[in-house]
């Protein structure tokens, strides 16, 4: 049965891995990120989730947990963070039900688990929606066709049209400088202006993975 509700003019909050990044993830947001290198996913994920840790719980859920010792690197207090493995699209169905409302919520290897299907990701995106989550289902793989993007988010996100955000997060270096380089292929109406390719310069952000 649908239900209907007013919306809320205030602002809703969202946030940035930081601040040169294109876009910003809305509360009850829904993001697909696929990186094509272990660089991009580290920066991305790692200063993501430093930058939500004094804005509420931060929840991490894998196959395999985040490093510590990492994120320690850019962020002192870990306590509102959480980690837990899943190995199916059930099991983070049932993750996301015991997750506090509004929470930021990070997923490696989305297309990885068993059991995934476009009726999974409908009761994902009904969570999203009911618990105003801030939901990044992310993906790393190095077998990526980049002639045929929306085929490939089709492909390990089953139904695209439900997310708020996708992306495609690669980097690149060059005489020990570095540069994340993004395809915007969906963006939340106010950031619609992102949607496209850019290159962020990111050596200040790469600095602290590079230190033993």
């Amino acid at each position: 049965m649908a239900m209907f509700f007013k919306p809320a003019e205030i602002e809703s909050r969202e946030i940035k891995p930081f601040d040169a990044f294109p876009l910003a993830l809305p509360e009850g947001g829904l993001a697909g990120v696929v990186f094509t290198d272990e660089l991009a996913e580290t920066v991305f994920l790692y200063h993501l989730m430093a930058t939500s840790l004094g804005d509420g719980p931060v929840y991490y859920i894998g196959p395999g947990g985040p490093s510590i010792r990492t994120l320690k690197k850019l962020a002192e207090d870990l306590s509102s963070l959480y980690a837990g493995n899943v190995y199916s699209a059930d099991e983070l169905v049932g993750a996301l039900n015991v997750v506090e409302d509004g929470s930021v919520v990070i997923v490696t290897r989305y297309p990885a688990l068993l059991n995934r299907s476009a009726e999974k990701l409908v009761e994902i995106r009904k969570l999203v929606d009911e618990k105003g989550l801030i939901l990044t289902l992310s993906h790393s793989t190095m077998d990526l066709n980049e002639l045929d993007l929306p085929g490939e988010f089709r492909q390990l996100y089953d139904l695209p049209e439900l997310f708020e955000a996708l992306l495609v997060i690669r980097t690149s270096s060059y005489r020990g400088h570095y540069r994340m380089n993004l395809t915007v292929l969906r963006a939340p109406a106010e950031y619609v202006g992102s949607v496209g390719d850019h290159s962020i310069p990111i050596d200040s952000l790469v600095k602290p993975f590079l230190k033993g």
